[in-house]
């Protein structure tokens, strides 16, 4: 991620009249840090269903990202994400090949689906923040505006 937003600018991060802006979905990432690593202990404990999602979103909502600074968004959700990796690579299959239920698809899941299923959450919002770096005058106050 840090490629993507090495020559972001952090004021035009904090805008999307659309909605979510650069920030907010960075921040998304990292506020889902804490579920992703609650799921894996669900797996490591045998949990027959995994902890749910809030869908409402309400810890974004409520964290003000756009007050932050871009660096310190894209810092903090990368020293959380390297620990659930550090962690995931000291698990042996077994426990890559346990199982529980997604509470909202409701459909059982191995930790590695359960893995993928972050991957593809995170490719989305990363879709979301190329997506808004590319739009010209996106910015009230931008050229082109």
């Amino acid at each position: 991620m840090y490629n993507l937003l090495s020559n972001a600018d952090d004021e035009l991060c904090s805008y999307n009249p659309n909605g979510w802006s650069v920030k907010e979905h960075v921040g998304h990432l990292y506020d889902l840090e804490e579920l992703w690593w609650k799921r894996l202990q669900d797996f490591q404990l045998h949990k027959a269903i995994l902890t749910a999602a809030d869908l409402n979103n309400q810890k974004t909502k409520e964290a003000n990202h756009n007050e932050k600074s871009l660096e310190k968004l894209v810092e903090a959700f990368t020293i959380e994400r390297q620990k659930i990796l550090e962690a995931v690579y000291g698990f042996d299959e077994a426990v890559l090949l346990k199982t529980s239920v997604h509470p909202r698809l409701n459909q059982p899941m191995r930790l590695i689906d359960s893995l993928y299923f972050v991957a593809e959450h995170d490719d989305h919002h990363i879709s979301e923040i190329s997506n808004l770096l590319r739009v010209p005058g996106a910015h009230p106050t931008s050229p082109g505006a």
